[in-house]
């Protein structure tokens, strides 16, 4: 603005010193009336025209004072109705992975906390003040990103830019700051149901007029959007390949409301090392295509989902003596405030059963269980530096356990146990059927807590093998001859089911002359 204010000025300078050889007179009187003129009104004009070209405002009159500003991962602005992202220089070219989850549902469209897409990202600077989300898609990598062949696999892998922001303000130079409504309101499918999830369902076109950002929270190594999303309820589709497997309740109304969220988590600077897939080993895999220069193949490179358990420097040469240590770093899942006190100590009990499993692998104390501490504000179920085991009053009879790993390494970052209050009945109904023939407490219509207690502590240690990257097990429940499941010193030592990840639930086949004790009833916790 100034170097304008001075140009104009030197332009005028030289216009007069020409007027003034010619006629000295009329240049004199030009001279007082451009100094009568206000000074201000020229680059006003001028400062106008620069903000129209380039689209781009002073960042007090974007984030004014009226914004509602939180920092963290994306610093996130509310003025009035609309969301901005300040989106830093050194974020840039970073990748994170947002992942969206149905929070609430109507009956027959699925269940709360399930996950509905996951997708990594990076954001990109692009031309005439746009600012790219780039989705970045792990099939194919270069096994060397130092020889010709990583140019080979750019050509051949061009990440698609999912949606494209314009930039309204620049703070310092090292900021961005976008406007998110349009992205989290509309229906973009990165942050909203797949048309193959819209067909399941017999849903059309979004609602823009009943669909919102219901909040956006902002913590230091993620960002949560959490939304209400209304949608069209179409007629079911005839019968056939295309046919509705279901239909969600108040769909005759016309209308379907979804609640989701949308988690972007930062992933980390520094991969962990992978360790490679073996079939042998139960755990959930990853994987992409890699082409090597030496290699004359492209080879599929698979690896296991696990958590980043590593000993403390000081410690590593103890745990090659084979002494147990503890991990810069336990697992931890928090208990859900909301859970009922008189069953948080069985949902403890349930993690920390894994910890035998770790001290095999030369870890001690490497996966805790704790309450918040009553009046804490700085633990949160939304910051995803936390795990949960997240409590929902609902009667829906379920319990899972995912967890959110890293796509290039396969560590886990976090997982949301979700318990669902009446998963309680689930497991009434099995025991009742299953036990009551050796275990008199499985007779009456309501069990004791003490009973209920450490069917929700089996329910719990089976959840946490899944968030800590174990499949089923269904292998475990062949292996044990079925003669022994009536033998009660080979339960006393092997229980009937070696793996809880197993489905064997509990032990049917005894019967009350064999004299098995109740607790040999129930799954062992052995690898």
């Amino acid at each position: 603005m100034h170097m304008k204010i001075k140009l104009l000025v030197s332009c005028a300078a030289i216009v007069l010193a020409l007027l003034a050889g010619a006629h000295p007179a009329e240049a004199q009187k030009k001279s007082k009336v451009k100094q009568t003129t206000p000074p201000a009104a020229a680059p006003k004009a001028d400062t106008t025209k620069a903000r129209s070209a380039s689209g781009l405002k002073p960042y007090n009159q974007v984030i004014t004072a009226k914004a509602k500003s939180q920092s963290g991962l994306f610093t996130v602005h509310k003025v009035n109705e609309d969301y901005f992202f300040e989106i830093p220089e050194s974020i840039l070219g970073r990748e994170f992975m947002a992942v969206t989850r149905s929070i609430k549902t109507p009956s027959g469209a699925g269940y709360g906390g399930e996950q509905i897409n996951r997708q990594v990202l990076r954001w990109e600077k692009g031309p005439n003040n746009k600012l790219f989300l780039r989705a970045v898609l792990y099939i194919n990598a270069s096994g060397d990103s130092t020889k010709p062949i990583m140019e080979a696999v750019r050509n051949s892998n061009v990440e698609p830019i999912a949606h494209a922001f314009d930039v309204k303000a620049i703070k310092d130079g090292k900021s961005y700051v976008i406007n998110v409504n349009e992205f989290f309101n509309g229906d973009h499918q990165l942050v909203s149901l797949s048309p193959a999830t819209k067909r399941r369902f017999s849903l059309g076109g979004l609602q823009k007029d009943r669909s919102y950002i219901s909040s956006i929270k902002s913590f230091p190594i993620n960002t949560e959007v959490r939304t209400v999303k209304t949608f069209a309820s179409n007629l079911p589709a005839p019968s056939g390949s295309n046919a509705v497997t279901q239909l969600p309740a108040g769909a005759s109304t016309g209308f379907v409301t979804i609640e989701m969220n949308v988690s972007m988590i930062l992933l980390p600077e520094v991969p962990m090392r992978k360790r490679f897939f073996d079939n042998r080993v139960g755990f959930f895999a990853n994987g992409y295509t890699v082409y090597g220069e030496e290699s004359q193949r492209a080879d599929r490179e698979v690896f296991a989902v696990r958590w980043r358990l590593e000993p403390k420097p000081e410690d590593v040469e103890k745990m090659k003596r084979g002494e147990l240590v503890e991990p810069i770093k336990p697992i931890v899942f928090y208990i859900d405030p909301a859970t009922p006190v008189k069953w948080r100590k069985y949902l403890k009990q349930g993690v920390e059963d894994w910890q035998v499993a770790f001290e095999q692998a030369g870890f001690k104390n490497a996966i805790l269980a704790k309450e918040v501490p009553q009046g804490d504000t700085t633990i949160s179920t939304e910051d995803a530096r936390y795990s949960f085991i997240r409590y929902f009053a609902s009667d829906i009879q379920n319990a899972y356990g995912p967890n959110v790993h890293d796509p290039r390494t396969g560590e886990i970052l976090e997982s949301h146990i979700g318990w669902y209050h009446n998963v309680m009945n689930l497991l009434t109904n099995w025991y009742t059927i299953q036990a009551a023939a050796v275990d008199p407490r499985a007779r009456t219509k309501q069990f004791d807590d003490e009973l209920m207690g450490q069917l929700v502590r089996f329910v719990a240690a089976h959840e946490v093998g899944h968030t800590i990257g174990l499949r089923h097990n269904f292998g475990s429940s062949y292996a044990t001859p079925v003669e022994k499941l009536r033998d009660k010193e080979f339960l006393q030592k092997y229980r009937h089911t070696a793996s809880i990840m197993d489905y064997a639930r509990f032990n049917y086949v005894a019967q009350p002359e064999d004299n098995i004790p109740a607790e040999l009833l129930f799954q062992a916790l052995v690898l």
